[in-house]
């Protein structure tokens, strides 16, 4: 549903959104591409802005990458939206979120075996991996482009782009008007659309989707709650099936909370309350104190994971986090060997 603002103020957005457009388009056909040196170039992006589950699926292919091909090197490289920090960094398990972003110490603290690199300049920080972990000039490596959908300065061997599942009865428009970054037509340049946070609920929308946009192939990604992992040293794990008629506390600091909600409510509770920061949200001592006090009573207090990485550096001994847990997610990718069959082309 559109809001009344939007409405009221139509004339004007519906014109930026046509200069959005415009300087889009100039922008992806007038930039010189680079190619990076001896790699297997794959981006991993979306059509709208925030909470697609772009970062559980680049874990998940992360992994698949190292288990189908356990000699080849893997790097992330991001941008490390929302950070702080300035140049190439590169992520280590202890970095802050704040200088690096809570996406790619997410990623790292996920894959031991892969390297992650933040900066604005992607190829850049390209040559600085290569360099530091002093890999050989002839040595093939993956190079994950995280949100690169839109990053038209890289060549890429592979485009897979998300589309949300929960939003295929919803329309969306371009930015401003809308959240889309660019039009779904767009998928046309994709090898893979990934239907993500797909459920057989929304089978039927995603078919009408497919026949009208006719995406080159589609793979449908699904996840689902695995366990509760506390958020303090000391404490253990939790079942999922421990939160039946349980009390909780949930929130998020996501572009589309909703899901993470509903994985919740999906476990029959007796109750759940909830709390919504922007996506990339930065959290203060202050606002882990305001939770406590909202949450008083409840049995969990239940963030994600991406929320975790942020929250851990503040955990200190005045206050009790005992029933403070992250919600980790198992992923499954059906009819995965399709997109290793296309990658093993490159190799």
């Amino acid at each position: 549903m559109i809001s009344f603002g939007k409405i009221l103020f139509f004339p004007i957005l519906f014109l930026l959104s046509l200069i959005y457009k415009i300087l889009f388009f100039l922008d992806r056909s007038l930039k010189k591409k680079r190619t990076l040196p001896s790699s297997i170039t794959i981006s991993v992006g979306n059509f709208s802005v925030g909470g697609t589950g772009k970062t559980p699926f680049t874990l998940h292919l992360a992994k698949l990458l190292h288990s189908n091909f356990p000699n080849i090197p893997i790097v992330i490289l991001s941008r490390g939206y929302g950070s702080s920090g300035k140049g190439t960094r590169r992520v280590i398990e202890n970095s802050s979120a704040t200088e690096v972003g809570d996406e790619p110490l997410l990623l790292k603290k996920n894959l031991p075996f892969a390297e992650v690199y933040v900066g604005s300049n992607r190829y850049d920080s390209y040559l600085q991996f290569r360099s530091e972990n002093k890999i050989p000039t002839d040595q093939k490596v993956f190079a994950l482009l995280d949100d690169g959908f839109q990053h038209h300065a890289l060549n890429r061997d592979l485009d897979l782009v998300l589309l949300d599942c929960t939003k295929l009865s919803k329309m969306e428009f371009v930015l401003p008007f809308g959240l889309l970054r660019e039009s779904y037509s767009s998928v046309s340049r994709a090898n893979f659309l990934i239907a993500s946070k797909f459920s057989g609920e929304w089978e039927v929308l995603l078919s009408k989707w497919i026949g009208k946009y006719k995406p080159s192939q589609t793979l449908r990604f699904r996840f689902s709650p695995q366990k509760l992992v506390p958020l303090s040293l000391g404490e253990s794990e939790v079942s999922i099936k421990e939160l039946t008629g349980k009390s909780v506390f949930g929130f998020a600091g996501l572009g589309n909370p909703e899901s993470f909600y509903s994985s919740l409510k999906d476990q029959n509770l007796f109750e759940l309350k909830t709390k919504s920061y922007p996506d990339h949200y930065s959290y203060t001592k202050g606002d882990l104190i305001q939770i406590s006090e909202k949450s008083s009573g409840q049995d969990y207090i239940i963030c994600t994971e991406k929320d975790g990485v942020k929250i851990t550096s503040l955990i200190k001994n005045d206050m009790d986090f005992s029933n403070w847990f992250y919600l980790r997610l198992e992923t499954v990718l059906e009819n995965e060997s399709k997109l290793i069959s296309s990658i093993r082309n490159f190799i």
